[in-house]
């Protein structure tokens, strides 16, 4: 029996409760974050990280020239725009890094359960016979193993 344990921890109801407390006041405090469909995402100019540094030389050229822009150019909205990208920055790089460490742990979880879960079914197996009402489980089970047949190649001419 090949015991895995990737993590070992557990999680109080108070404690779970008062991470949803804080990521509901996160929401709250982000309210302005948007909601965009993957269509409109894939339509959209990019500005990845590579251009970051481009950002802040046009903020710069804004700030010390704004005579050069036309007078229907929304100087106003983009300082707004600019900056919020600024702020929001530091809390995207958080939140992603926070994200990456609860995916890995959620697969590192599923994968200890998983394990277990396999002598688990192991024992249900050998004792199905053995207790009463044990082989209803085995068969509830055993579903999940179940590989479908494929019909043979003279079957589907």
């Amino acid at each position: 029996m090949a015991m895995q344990n990737l993590v070992s921890a557990t999680m109080s109801s108070e404690a779970k409760a008062e991470v949803l407390r804080c990521l509901a006041d996160i929401k709250r405090n982000l309210a302005f974050l948007a909601s965009i469909k993957a269509a409109d995402v894939r339509s959209l100019v990019k500005a990845g990280n590579g251009y970051a540094p481009l950002l802040d030389k046009a903020s710069v050229a804004l700030d010390q020239h704004p005579e050069i822009m036309p007078a229907v150019f929304p100087i106003q909205e983009f300082r707004r725009d600019y900056q919020l990208y600024k702020d929001l920055a530091p809390i995207a790089a958080q939140v992603e890094e926070l994200a990456e460490s609860i995916e890995k742990t959620m697969i590192a979880l599923a994968s200890d359960t998983m394990v277990e879960t396999l002598e688990i079914y192991h024992a249900v197996k050998q004792n199905a016979d053995k207790v009463p009402g044990l082989s209803a489980i085995a068969a509830d089970m055993q579903v999940f193993f179940a590989r479908s047949r494929k019909a043979p190649a003279s079957a589907k001419a």
